[in-house]
């Protein structure tokens, strides 16, 4: 007899669980060719807080509001994630100019496997914002907002379907 143990993971945990992981792996010097110029100092899965300014570059990933359809033996889901961006400016560096290359940054990491391994049916960037209201703003915030489509089976959300 088997000792399989099912993964007790829904694809929903575990495709924010990708998510997490490639926004960790993300290096200054990688790609080699185009590099994404910085890592993330802190990448948290929650929502980014009054503290995340201790680092320089932190990212906040946290779900939010899903929609479900059932269709013909499976669910069709659609999750929203937020990305949330804190950034402590160094001395020279235009605070909208750093946010828009970090939200640069999200753009590719999410455009380069947007099936996250083939956990899900496609990521997509639903739109962004930031909070930069002068030039001489130290700490900046900004949230890039992603729909994550994915299906499960019906009767088990831990199934690809």
């Amino acid at each position: 007899m088997s000792d399989f143990v099912p993964d007790e993971r829904t694809i929903r945990q575990r495709a924010l669980e990708a998510l997490v992981e490639r926004l960790r792996a993300q290096r200054a010097h990688l790609p080699v060719g185009d590099p994404y110029g910085f890592a993330w100092d802190q990448v948290l899965w929650a929502p980014a807080g009054k503290w995340t300014f201790r680092k320089q570059r932190t990212i906040g990933v946290f779900d939010g509001h899903e929609s479900k359809t059932s269709r013909l033996m499976v669910r069709h889901c659609v999750l929203r994630i937020a990305l949330e961006v804190g950034l402590v400016i160094q001395s020279g560096d235009g605070p909208s100019a750093e946010m828009n290359r970090a939200f640069g940054a999200l753009q590719r990491l999410v455009s380069e496997d947007p099936s996250l391994g083939g956990l899900v049916i496609d990521l997509q960037e639903a739109g962004n914002d930031h909070k930069v209201s002068d030039d001489n703003q130290t700490h900046v915030r900004g949230v890039v907002l992603l729909d994550m489509t994915y299906r499960h089976a019906m009767r088990d959300p831990r199934r690809l379907a």
